[in-house]
């Protein structure tokens, strides 16, 4: 069988399965307790959080885990939103986003808590930008773009939508699940203020996330509790989040070696070439 589905869910690889098995029967024990056994897995968890800011080019104390990115895209886009003075109450995203930022934001707009204000896309699945600078002003808290698209494949300018969003205030969130893990990232370098990524798109398990925070930028506490940094309750995901620390550990491997980037670009072009030559109206 050849698997085609990767944009969904990726297989664990085989160094993330024995991490995660090592780490449910040696390492089971809560990382918020003083003990010994509680204190080695907070070693790990930190372990992690450390693997996965290198690959994204972050600081550790900038990784907040949580329980996928789903998870990671609320508390960007609700934290953001509810940590903005109430003269800022308009969301900036696109039509095209995955469901999770789409059904979030008109949730928020029908209960009465953001006004969402939608970029218009060209044929090519790319966002607007002239069309963005009419619709960020001083009243939006936040723009959400994603970096990369998960049906099309399509890269966003987020780095000209950013600036864009900072001329103004505004915060800059972006769904970097199809990006991170694939693709070089260093948000340090970059206009994002906080980044969404999942470990099942990289080879890593299901269940688990992480959101990227830029030191300075405020997000109002959702899950409410005293784990990962304050900013997200509930006890952690030791396993899972092993998992992503070794899945991240290998995505990073992979990505120095640009010659895997190549040969996954091959594969690509002729895939495309393929369903152009024998699917009448086929369109890349």
């Amino acid at each position: 069988m050849i698997y085609l589905d990767n944009n969904a869910t990726t297989r664990p690889l085989d160094p993330v399965v024995r991490a995660m098995h090592d780490a449910l029967t040696a390492c089971w024990h809560n990382p918020s307790s003083v003990h010994r056994a509680g204190q080695v897995a907070r070693q790990k968890v930190e372990l992690a959080r450390r693997a996965v800011a290198e690959l994204i080019g972050a600081r550790p104390i900038e990784v907040v885990f949580t329980s996928g990115g789903t998870e990671s895209i609320d508390m960007a886009i609700r934290g953001a939103l509810y940590a903005a003075p109430p003269s800022r109450r308009a969301i900036v995203t696109s039509p095209i986003e995955h469901g999770a930022i789409k059904k979030l934001v008109k949730t928020l707009e029908s209960r009465g808590e953001a006004e969402i204000r939608w970029l218009p896309v060209d044929s090519t699945g790319v966002v607007n930008v002239d069309a963005a600078r009419s619709l960020i002003d001083d009243s939006v808290a936040l723009v959400s773009v994603q970096w990369a698209n998960n049906e099309t494949g399509a890269v966003q300018p987020v780095e000209r939508l950013g600036e864009l969003a900072h001329a103004h205030g505004a915060v800059f969130h972006c769904d970097g699940t199809q990006w991170v893990g694939k693709m070089p990232t260093g948000v340090a370098d970059t206009t994002i203020d906080l980044l969404t990524c999942a470990a099942h798109k990289m080879h890593g398990p299901k269940g688990v996330g992480a959101l990227y925070a830029r030191k300075g930028v405020r997000i109002q506490c959702v899950l409410h509790g005293a784990q990962e940094l304050a900013r997200r309750g509930g006890t952690e995901n030791v396993p899972g989040i092993v998992g992503f620390g070794e899945a991240a550990r290998l995505a990073r491997e992979w990505l120095d070696d640009p010659r895997n980037i190549q040969r996954v670009a091959v594969l690509r072009d002729h895939f495309e070439r393929a369903v152009l030559a024998r699917v009448p109206g086929a369109k890349v």
